[in-house]
């Protein structure tokens, strides 16, 4: 049995697979060459499939900070936390030893990855229902998951009240054709006559004369 040199597995690139390929992508009857019909694809569920590639190819792999899984870079979920060196209680007696008056205490800045795995295990992230995964949090200062179910609360009231108001707007012009079309054509009004000044007496006699001696 030959197999082509390929980098995938052995099983897709004898000649049986590339054949099969082969009428699956041409759209040949596949009952007459004898495979079975092409499967229909499975539903999609992110349009990027989780990840940012942005038509970079592949991306390198990064560890994950709690169990070391390799995952992609731009796969990973990324935070960005800053914390104090010390506690709140610590810091106080730390002000009233220290020599200098006004002195700041460092923080750690860390960057941390996790995979997908562990970032729900943790709640970093969550499972969101379908209206509302689309929703998405870029800025610097990450909300907490009560203020993110605030947020999603807030938008699905924000959609509902424009249903409400879009199925409104709709009823209230159906009942405006309606009266409309129920209600007599009223005739237009008449326009009243527009008078005349009446021209005095003495300047008509002058019109007479000039036009008699003319």
């Amino acid at each position: 049995f030959f197999f082509f040199s390929s980098r995938r597995r052995h099983t897709r690139s004898s000649l049986v697979s590339w054949a099969r390929r082969c009428v699956q992508e041409t759209g040949i009857n596949a009952e007459y060459m004898g495979f079975s019909k092409p499967q229909e694809r499975m539903p999609k569920k992110r349009r990027n499939n989780g990840r940012s590639r942005t038509n970079g190819g592949g991306s390198r792999p990064s560890q994950c900070t709690n169990c070391q899984r390799c995952v992609g870079k731009d796969k990973a979920v990324k935070r960005y936390q800053v914390r104090n060196m010390v506690d709140a209680s610590a810091k106080k007696d730390i002000q009233d030893v220290s020599v200098y008056e006004e002195y700041t205490l460092p923080k750690f800045y860390m960057k941390t990855l996790y995979c997908v795995s562990c970032a729900i295990h943790s709640k970093v992230v969550r499972v969101r229902n379908q209206d509302v995964r689309k929703i998405r949090f870029t800025t610097k200062k990450r909300a907490t998951v009560e203020e993110k179910e605030q947020q999603i609360k807030q938008a699905r009231k924000k959609l509902q009240k424009q249903k409400d108001d879009a199925e409104a707007k709709v009823k209230a012009n159906e009942a405006a054709q309606k009266e409309q079309a129920a209600a007599p054509v009223a005739e237009a009004p008449k326009a009243a006559p527009v008078e005349q000044p009446a021209v005095p007496v003495a300047k008509a006699q002058i019109n007479i004369k000039a036009t008699i001696i003319t």
